[in-house]
């Protein structure tokens, strides 16, 4: 036996060349190495972290373009799940829209470098496009009842949706880039701005449950 066969193969480097290392596998430590080298990290060392070639990485998981977008929707899973759970307990519709942006924030703040990496899209590419639809996707929803219990065209919520997903995202990609500010301070701010626009728009019946203005509920 010769010391090529007796040699050790790291992660996704089997003989034959089958991969060890899963999509999954891949995915996370893609997410380690980008949460410990922030949002400029690249496919190299990206591949490097997880222990494989970058040529089995882009066989596994595909270009940057790929992996944000597989990335993105496990992103989006963490902070609805954060929306969902601080505004919970709130007890009137003005009170859950700001616990909603409060949880929207934690969720980005707790995951930074993340959610940096995944908003590296820029405007008007397909990536954009799918990670625009997939954040907005349960508000199109809430909105498209909201605006028909007041009647309004249901079909202005897939604007809206955007409209908010977009200021949400530029505001706080701009707040951890900067490192600006307290975080209670912005959860205020934009709540206070969004919901001066909605408030009034859909008082009255619209409002009548706590949870029909929650973005994610």
């Amino acid at each position: 036996m010769d010391a090529t066969t007796t040699r050790s193969r790291g992660p996704g480097r089997p003989r034959g060349g089958r991969v060890v290392a899963d999509r999954s596998q891949l995915l996370a430590a893609a997410a380690d190495v980008i949460r410990a080298q922030g949002p400029d990290a690249t496919m190299d060392d990206i591949a490097a972290g997880a222990s494989v070639t970058k040529p089995i990485l882009y066989r596994t998981i595909g270009d940057k373009s790929a992996l944000v977008a597989a990335l993105s929707e496990s992103l989006i899973d963490q902070i609805d799940r954060s929306v969902n759970t601080a505004s919970r307990s709130a007890t009137n519709p003005v009170a859950t829209f700001e616990a909603a942006i409060r949880g929207y924030v934690v969720a980005v703040d707790a995951d930074r470098n993340l959610f940096l990496f995944v908003n590296s899209a820029a405007p008007g590419t397909d990536q954009f496009r799918r990670l625009v639809d997939r954040s907005a996707a349960s508000m199109i929803t809430v909105f498209s009842s909201a605006r028909s219990n007041v009647g309004l065209d249901p079909d202005g919520a897939k604007t809206w949706a955007w409209a908010i997903v977009g200021a949400l995202q530029v505001v706080t990609t701009m707040w951890l880039r900067d490192d600006d500010g307290d975080l209670d301070a912005l959860v205020r701010d934009v709540s206070q701005l969004l919901w001066s626009g909605l408030g009034p728009t859909l008082g009255g019946r619209a409002a009548a449950s706590a949870r029909d203005l929650t973005p994610g509920a």
